[in-house]
This record gives C-alpha cells, sequence and structure tokens, in this order.
C-alpha cells in the first residue's frame, strides 16, 4: 500500500526547509555586522588568541542567530498556512533582530558595553543629548534605512523560497554546520584552558561579543577537580603584578601648543578646612581621591593615572615638562618635603602668569588670599569636608557634580590652550569639558567606579560593594556590570596604548 504525503505536511516541509535557508542567509549577515567587534579592540597578539579571537567570532555569531530562527521563526513555519505571511513576519523579525546587532555593534565600539537592562540607564544618559539633537530630517533618514534593510530581508526570503528545491540539492550545507559546530565548541574549550593558564591574550576578549558567556575553569575544571583554585589565584596575583610592570608613561606622545601667559593655581589639602576659604569659589558635591599621605597625593594629581600604576612611572609629568618646554614658569610646594612655603606664597601673589601648585597642610592653606587670587587666575582647591569627605572648588562658572585627581591635569592643560586628547597622557577627563558622567580609578588591587551618587569598588576576586556617598551608607544593588565593563575598557584603552 501506498500512502501519499499531505498537502500541509509538504507545505509544512516546504516552510521548514526555507526557513533553515533563510536562517543560513542571516547568519552570513550577522557575521558582516558583528565583524565590527573585532575592529573594535585591539588584534590578537599570538596565534592562539587569534584562533580564538576568529572561532568565537564565527560559532558564536551563528550559534546566536540560529537559536533566533529556532525560537521566533522556525514555529511559525509549523503554524502559519499563508506563506506570504510568513515570510513578511520573518523578515520583520529578521531585520529587528539585525538592527540590533548593528546598534549593539556600533554602541560597543564607541563605549565598550553591550545593551542589556543593567545598562539602560548609563545608555539613556550618554544618548540622550545626541538623540535630542535628531531632527525630523534625522529620524526619516533612520526610518527609510529600516525600511529599506526590511525590503532587502523580503527580497532575500522571496529568492530563497522560489529556489529551495535547487538550494536542497546543493550538497555543502552539512560541511558548514560542521565547521560552525567545530568553531563553537573548540572556542569554549580554548577558554577554558586559557581560564585554567590565565592566558591573558584569550582571556582578555571575554567581553567582546554579545551574550557571550564562554566556558570557565572556575565552573568546569574545578568541579571535577582538574584545577587548584588556591595555586590559580596565586598565579593571578603574580601575573597582575606583572603586567602592570610593562606600563609605560606617557602611553602616547603629547603635542599641542601652550599659551605662557595664562596663570593657572592649583592647591590641595588631606586638611579640612573651613568653609570660609573657598566661599568665593564654586564647589562640586564630590571629588574623588584615595591617596593618604601629600606625596602620592601630588604625583597623582600632576601625572592623572590611577594609583596602581603610580608606582611604575618615571621622569617628569606630561604637565610639568610641556610647560617647561613653552617656558611657562611652574611653582610647586608638597608641605612636609621642603621649608620654602613663604617663597611659594610670594611666587603666587608676584606672578603674572605660570603654573603654581602646592598640597597644603590647613595652616597654610588658610593663609592665601584666594578671593585675591581668583581675580588673575584660575583657582582650584581640593579639601576634606567635615564628613571626611573631598570635595574640589574652582573659579569656572560651571564644573561637574563629581570629580577626580586624574582631572586636574587636562583641566589645567586646557587652560593653558593644549587640546590634546587626554586619553594619551592620563585616565581623566578635563572639567571645563567633561565627556562622561562616571570615572574610575584604583586601590590597591581594586577598582573603584563613580557615577554619582554611588561608588562601587571591586576586588579582584569579583566581590563588591556600593556605597551612597550621599548618606555615606552601603546600599544594597545588583553590580552595573556594563560600567565596570566601559570602566576597565578605559583604564586598558589607556595603558595598552
Amino acid at each position: 500500500m501506498i500512502y501519499n504525503e499531505s498537502p500541509r505536511r509538504k507545505q509544512i516541509t516546504h516552510q521548514v526547509a526555507w526557513g533553515h535557508w533563510f536562517a543560513f542567509a542571516n547568519i552570513i549577515i550577522a557575521t558582516v555586522i558583528s565583524s565590527v567587534y573585532l575592529f573594535s579592540t585591539p588584534i590578537a597578539d599570538t596565534p592562539l588568541s587569534f584562533v580564538y579571537l576568529i572561532s568565537t567570532w564565527l560559532g558564536h555569531t551563528s550559534f546566536i542567530t540560529f537559536l533566533g530562527f529556532v525560537i521566533l521563526i522556525l514555529p511559525l513555519c509549523y503554524q502559519l498556512t499563508n506563506t506570504k505571511v510568513l515570510k513578511a513576519v520573518a523578515s520583520v523579525i529578521s531585520a529587528l533582530c539585525l538592527a540590533l546587532l548593528a546598534f549593539d555593534a556600533l554602541l560597543y565600539n564607541k563605549t565598550g558595553f553591550h545593551i542589556s537592562f543593567s545598562s539602560a540607564d548609563l545608555l539613556r544618559s550618554e544618548a540622550s543629548g545626541e538623540i535630542g539633537a535628531f531632527g525630523w530630517l534625522q529620524w526619516f533618514y533612520l526610518v527609510l534605512l529600516f525600511i529599506i534593510w526590511l525590503m532587502f530581508q523580503l527580497v532575500i526570503a522571496n529568492a530563497i523560497f522560489k529556489r529551495i528545491h535547487r538550494f536542497q540539492r546543493l550538497k555543502f550545507g552539512p560541511y558548514i554546520v560542521v565547521t560552525l559546530v567545530v568553531c563553537f565548541v573548540s572556542s569554549h574549550a580554548i577558554h577554558v584552558w586559557a581560564d585554567a593558564k590565565l592566558y591573558t591574550p584569550v582571556l582578555k576578549q571575554d567581553n567582546m561579543f554579545p551574550l557571550s558567556y564562554p566556558a570557565t575553569a572556575k565552573t568546569l575544571m574545578a568541579r571535577y577537580g582538574l584545577l587548584d583554585l588556591a595555586e590559580r589565584e596565586q598565579q593571578e596575583q603574580l601575573q597582575y603584578d606583572s603586567e602592570t610592570y610593562r606600563f609605560i608613561y606617557p602611553p602616547q606622545q603629547v603635542y599641542c601648543s601652550v599659551d605662557n601667559t595664562k596663570k593657572v593655581i592649583v592647591l590641595a589639602t588631606l586638611d579640612e578646612i573651613d568653609n570660609d576659604l573657598t566661599s568665593s569659589l564654586i564647589t562640586n558635591k564630590y571629588h574623588l581621591n584615595i591617596t593618604e599621605n601629600n606625596a602620592e597625593f601630588a604625583k597623582q594629581i600632576l601625572y592623572g593615572i590611577p594609583t596602581n600604576l603610580l608606582s611604575r612611572v618615571s621622569g617628569p609629568a606630561v604637565v610639568e615638562e610641556l610647560l617647561k618646554a613653552f617656558e611657562v614658569d611652574t611653582n610647586f610646594y608638597i608641605a612636609g618635603e621642603n621649608d620654602n612655603f613663604k617663597s611659594f606664597n610670594q611666587l603666587i601673589q608676584d606672578s603674572i602668569s605660570g603654573f603654581h601648585f602646592g598640597v597644603l597642610s590647613k595652616q597654610e592653606l588658610a593663609q592665601l588670599n584666594i578671593e585675591q587670587l581668583k581675580e588673575s587666575a584660575l583657582v582650584i582647591v581640593i579639601n576634606k569636608t567635615d564628613t571626611q569627605q573631598f570635595r574640589l572648588s574652582t573659579s569656572y562658572s560651571d564644573i561637574p557634580t563629581t570629580s577626580a585627581n586624574e582631572d586636574i591635569t587636562p583641566t589645567v592643560l586646557q587652560e593653558f590652550g593644549c587640546m590634546a586628547e587626554p586619553i594619551r597622557y592620563t585616565t581623566g577627563q578635563a572639567l571645563q569639558s567633561p565627556t562622561r558622567e562616571w570615572m574610575v580609578t584604583t586601590q590597591d588591587s581594586n577598582i573603584l567606579v563613580l557615577r554619582y551618587p554611588l561608588l562601587t569598588k571591586v576586588a579582584m576576586d569579583g566581590s563588591y560593594e556600593v556605597m551612597n556617598i550621599e548618606t555615606q551608607e552601603k546600599v544594597l544593588v545588583d553590580l552595573d556590570t556594563n560600567l565596570l565593563s566601559r570602566s576597565i575598557k578605559h583604564l586598558k584603552d589607556f595603558s595598552d596604548r
């Protein structure tokens, strides 16, 4: 007896076959789009890391694309009977998903983090200004671009549907599937090995692709007793110290002109002072400082880099070397290291230009007439408050809510007319024209991320605590992993230049 296949079964078979080839076409498109991630990070510098990069790119991109097909489109191939509706709905879904991938790639290229629920607030604050500047013409072009993209998907869907029997006769399909599966599996295997050996060229690629959660030695090898976690932690500490040692300051040469007629005065103290001393200045809400002695305080301000890198630098700070090259008078004083405060004070009063920097005691700071000084110079004062926190006061008419020691050097250089990118010599930003609402520094082996009013401290073992700097109390909130990722990328981009 011969059993004929029902028309509905034939239709489902045809639609499912079309769906798989449509997914394959979108895997190719997604792979092309995701190549943006490759160009947004430093190129792999070892053969194994390059193999891992390529295998992850092909394997992970194809995996998330096919997973999207299985969840969103494959069920429609079984449910819908109208092929036109199926192709239209599948094209809309694919166009939206690939547009989201493209947006995520551009976002990663600019900021170093991916789209997620935890990054929503940060994304909104970063993009609100640019989106607010959109006119009707920009929105029209954006909508038109998506319509063109959707039409392209419809063309692909129809072309595959009409030629599905021709595609089914092709024999290379299984080879492509095997290749992509091997890429996916091998990328996770390489990452497990790299995590066990702390092989940095591979591990530094962890956050490159969206929705990427590579297998680790901690979760796989340690579970079966194949990895000594205590030994790994010791190795991690040694490697951290070794890699930090290779830091070169400044990472890039700084080229800019300087106006030697300007006068800038920076005064800092670790002591609590009378509010009347800075009453004529504008004060921000919080200044990030974690140094505890005058010498380290002065060094971090002048070099503009995190404390874990300060011990690795030698030679003069960029701000000092650059200003001297343009014959700008410089005047430095650190309380406790010399006793020439009278000379320092006299130079501040008498000079008509130059850069004057001092870390003072509260008694010495009280001897300066700040109200008079601000009439002829840019004045910046950093001091401790009665709440044992720090604040920054300046003669600028407008300053950010928060600041950090690393921000002082780029602020000074911009005041003197140097328009070189701050990232060439510091992790801070110029307070006259801040480009971000958050800041990052280090304390021992911990990373500190400040986004007002929350200060997050992350240890090397992944533990963290968050403090509200307004109330000075710890708060129970989830770690903003995307902000942390962006902060780490900022530090890495600086030190790797």
